[in-house]
């Protein structure tokens, strides 16, 4: 699903990561982390580039529901 003004970074996904994107003016970056390894679900985190600081955007049992939500911050 492209997101205005963000692309895929497909490069680094793998392993925990199942999507990143970053912003088109490479200041920021948005993750969707699988942690069930660790029994728990899905993660979705912002990091701020310039700033060098990661925020907590939501955390679901559900896969889709992240994504969903990490596509819902990036469009708001």
């Amino acid at each position: 699903m492209p997101l205005e003004g963000w692309r895929r970074r497909e490069d680094l996904e793998g392993g925990k990561q199942i999507r990143i994107w970053r912003s088109d003016d490479g200041a920021r970056e948005l993750y969707v982390e699988n942690l069930t390894y660790r029994d728990e679900g899905y993660a979705v985190y912002a990091y701020d580039v310039p700033e060098d600081e990661w925020h907590a955007i939501a955390e679901s049992d559900s896969r889709a529901e992240a994504v969903e939500a990490a596509t819902e911050w990036a469009t708001s």
